[in-house]
């Protein structure tokens, strides 16, 4: 089996309703996809964040076996191809290896220890309405009602915001859900440590970028003076990036993006270096149905931290704002069910792609 074609496509979603995180407001979603065919016929799809030039394309990947992956990852490396723009290439790899030998991508990666994961609802955007407030609210008991035992919300908006509606989003959804924050690196040291004590007693399962990402220092702060666990590092490219913040143990959980860290083959020593040094893995997830399955494939085999008999989720990270790149592109879309995602059984990442949504969105 040899590659044929490589094509990347770039998809764009218009939001009805735009939203904000702490470094901005968003009007769309897109996502980097990659299809690559071979000379049998099968077809193989990724999720980057990044584009692969030609030339690379035609000197390490066009006429080799998907099973070189490792090898291909290394030449494209060494050919000065970004981790995010890899990402798309080796999950699509890995979706053809799968495939080839009629096998789901988690066995490949050397079997699922769940055949379920708890998602956690990803949402709470600060949305540009007078009643803010109560719309979250709102939004969070729906998710309740859904069926989700977990969700993190959005903050970085200053002080009053975040205290205001962290206390009533909590004091909606009761104490017995998971609830988690994300300041998406919006704050300094001293305002992250400010802000943190003020919403702690809020009973949050994590406090996730307060600080720009590449400030260790600063996270070991920000950790040593709060009595809630810190977490980051979703836009970290390669090993490398990730290797100080584990290390240092700066983060208690740490969040590779498979579609941005470097795809299957990079997030699999991520996970190992991390666990390695005690940091738990929870993945981030933001992106078209691709990177959802990868994601869920990955996830399914990473084991529980500590292993445990009662151990914390293994939460995954469930988008539930709009995205048509989510919910339109695969024909049998992989679906929370009371706040549960079952692992596909199917080859490869166990998603069809429906090519009249693709072209719908492509730009």
């Amino acid at each position: 089996m040899k590659i044929t074609k490589v094509k990347t496509y770039h998809l764009r979603y218009p939001l009805r309703e735009k939203f904000a995180i702490s470094r901005g407001w968003s009007t769309s979603r897109q996502a980097q996809v990659v299809e690559i065919a071979t000379d049998n016929g099968l077809i193989g799809w990724g999720e980057g964040t990044g584009e692969v030039h030609r030339s690379a394309i035609d000197a390490h990947i066009i006429g080799r076996s998907p099973f070189d992956c490792g090898a291909i990852y290394q030449a494209l490396s060494d050919d000065g191809i970004s981790p995010q723009a890899i990402s798309g290439i080796d999950i699509a790899l890995w979706d053809l290896m799968g495939k080839a030998l009629d096998m789901p991508v988690y066995q490949l990666l050397g079997g699922k220890v769940r055949d379920k994961i708890s998602a956690y609802a990803t949402g709470l955007f600060c949305i540009d309405r007078p009643d803010v407030t109560q719309a979250l609210v709102d939004e969070a008991k729906g998710y309740v009602d859904m069926g989700f035992s977990a969700m993190k919300m959005k903050i970085g908006f200053g002080e009053a915001y975040d205290v205001k509606n962290v206390t009533a989003v909590r004091q909606a959804i009761g104490d017995d859900v998971l609830f988690a924050v994300d300041a998406n690196c919006g704050y300094d040291v001293g305002t992250a440590i400010d802000v943190g004590h003020k919403i702690a007693h809020n009973d949050l399962f994590w406090y996730e970028e307060p600080i720009p990402t590449d400030d260790v220092r600063g996270y070991l702060q920000v950790k040593g003076a709060l009595p809630i666990r810190i977490a980051g590092a979703e836009g970290l490219a390669g090993r490398w990036a990730f290797r100080e913040l584990i290390q240092q143990r700066a983060l208690d959980i740490v969040q590779p993006d498979i579609s941005i860290a470097g795809g299957f083959s990079e997030c699999r020593n991520i996970a190992v270096m991390a666990s390695a040094n005690y940091v738990r893995v929870l993945p981030h997830m933001w992106g078209s149905h691709i990177r959802l399955a990868a994601t869920v494939h990955w996830q399914a085999t990473i084991p529980d931290a500590p292993d445990a008999l009662n151990p914390i989720p293994s939460l995954f990270e469930y988008d539930m704002t709009e995205n048509g790149l989510r919910t339109e592109l695969a024909v049998n879309p992989i679906q929370a069910v009371d706040g549960e995602l079952p692992v596909p059984d199917a080859p490869g990442l166990g998603i069809e792609i429906d090519r009249d949504v693709l072209g719908k969105y492509a730009v």
